[in-house]
């Protein structure tokens, strides 16, 4: 938006000032018809001199004046939150599908809203096509193709909408679809994702549909979406096809994992995550969109599809073991945790009078940031190279040079910033060094209860070595699978082995997940 607003003023002071210099060789041509040839062709170079040079500064003037003013307007306006939503497309090689999906947003949607398609590097004249329209239509055209997650990050980044939906290129809307997802998303601040129903789709948000063309779904779509609250359900699943969410929950669950490869699982994936910050997930039944289904994956072929999506889950797996049993057991200890906050809370306030974007400030509700389950001691950093240690749920700064054997693991800049600030570390002597080698603990302070243990050892029951804990506030915290281990530099020379009898016996902390892979370093 910066680089609209420093073209449209630039240009339009620039304009001016070529205008001046016209109109003022415009006069001289009259003038110089009263002249003799000899003078008048004397007059002439000194004047087109003059007029020029003049011409030239009122033209550097006019340029400066626009550029000046278009980087003020584009610094106010950076960052700034419309009350609105941005519909998020990410697009490859499917020109006619994205326009017609464009085309029935732009006809059904009365809400304000913004639509921001991320192309990734097609071939069939996508960006172009799209450049053309103009308008609420904000085109990112990568150079290269980042697959699904890779395309929904960069229109995250991008996006400004207080409320944000991503939506496959394949898909029609209906009338009154955002409005009724939008109704059920507000009517339980626990709500943190919506979908709708559709015609082709895995899982519980297909419906059986009487149209075969079309022409004939129009009239089905707007019966159908007649506003009915109690078509409204919690589910366990979400497909990514079509979500709709707030800010607020993207800053607490942080980017796609840019670890699948095209498409399908990454969305599984972020709807963990979801779960994990304590958020639900619901269908607003009565709110049906069209679906062709997967054009851009069906593209691949057969046989290129089968193994993109074996890779996908075999990577989902290694990454979260078993997700449901997860999420289950971390709402059991978010449950420990607030429940005498909870009673008092729901006390004072019926949580359905509070709109979702303000839930997070009841404490009943027990929302959380990624970096939660992220382990104590351990250091992330930005794109730009600025490191930073987990202390205490808080991160510090550090003003030092990063020290051996540190290796940061790079996290997104909005997932940096929601975690809580705390003073900066000036000197190397303020942090310990991580992951904890077992050669640098003594045997002594191994000795007796483990909640004694050191803050920040990692353990493993002797008679399960394949699951192993960071000791964290006298409580025993899992890492969620190997790779999640292997994710934050932690290998076998770091584990000490302890009665199990011993680590049994430690409260149960907050699980320690893997951090998203992102690819692409603007994030």
């Amino acid at each position: 938006m910066r680089s609209n607003s420093h073209t449209s003023s630039g240009s339009g002071i620039c304009a001016v000032g070529m205008t001046v210099a016209t109109r003022s060789l415009e006069s001289e041509r009259v003038t110089l018809h009263s002249v003799n040839k000899r003078v008048r062709q004397k007059s002439k170079r000194r004047g087109t001199g003059r007029r020029a040079a003049q011409g030239a500064k009122l033209y550097k003037q006019g340029y400066r004046r626009g550029y000046d003013q278009g980087l003020a307007q584009g610094q106010s306006s950076f960052g700034l939150v419309f009350e609105g939503v941005s519909i998020i497309i990410p697009t490859y090689n499917q020109r006619d599908y994205v326009l017609k999906c464009i085309a029935s947003i732009e006809k059904h949607t009365p809400a304000p809203y913004e639509i921001i398609v991320v192309d990734n590097a097609s071939k069939d004249g996508t960006a172009q096509a799209l450049l053309r329209i103009g308008g609420v239509v904000r085109v990112a055209a990568l150079d290269v193709n980042r697959g699904f997650a890779g395309g929904v990050n960069y229109g995250l980044m991008m996006a400004r909408g207080r409320h944000i939906v991503v939506l496959n290129n394949d898909t029609l809307v209906t009338p009154g679809w955002l409005d009724n997802m939008m109704r059920c998303l507000d009517s339980d601040p626990k709500i943190g994702v919506v979908g709708p129903v559709t015609n082709y789709i895995g899982g519980d948000q297909q419906i059986e549909v009487p149209y075969r063309e079309v022409e004939d779904m129009w009239s089905f779509a707007s019966k159908h979406n007649r506003p009915d609250a109690k078509k409204h359900r919690l589910t366990d699943r979400l497909v990514g096809f079509c979500w709709l969410f707030t800010r607020e929950l993207w800053e607490r669950v942080g980017y796609l994992d840019e670890g699948y490869a095209v498409g399908n699982f990454e969305d599984d994936d972020w709807i963990i995550r979801v779960k994990l910050a304590g958020y639900e997930l619901a269908v607003a039944g009565d709110a049906f969109i069209h679906h062709f289904g997967s054009v851009s994956m069906k593209a691949l072929g057969e046989q290129d599809y089968v193994v993109v999506n074996q890779d996908n889950e075999q990577f989902f797996s290694k990454k979260w073991g078993n997700p449901h049993a997860l999420v289950a057991e971390t709402n059991k200890l978010a449950l420990r945790e607030m429940l005498p906050a909870g009673s008092q809370s729901k006390k004072q306030m019926d949580s359905r009078q509070r709109i979702s974007t303000q839930g997070s400030a009841d404490p009943a509700l027990s929302f959380r940031r990624s970096s939660v389950f992220y382990p104590e001691g351990s250091f992330i950093s930005d794109a730009k190279g600025e490191v930073y240690t987990v202390v205490g749920g808080h991160r510090r700064k550090l003003n030092i040079p990063v020290p051996r054997g540190i290796s940061p693991v790079q996290i997104a800049k909005p997932e940096l910033l929601s975690i809580p600030a705390a003073e900066a570390v000036e000197s190397t002597n303020e942090i310990q060094a991580w992951p904890l080698e077992a050669h640098q603990l003594r045997s002594s302070s191994m000795a007796g209860s483990g909640n004694h243990w050191p803050n920040g050892t990692i353990v493993a029951a002797a008679d399960a070595p394949e699951t192993c804990y960071q000791i964290s506030g006298g409580k025993r915290r899992r890492f969620v699978t190997t790779y999640a281990f292997e994710r934050w530099g932690v290998h076998s020379a770091h584990i000490v082995h302890v009665p199990a009898e011993q680590l049994r016996l430690m409260e149960e902390g907050w699980p320690i997940i893997a951090p998203p892979q992102l690819l692409n370093e603007d994030l």
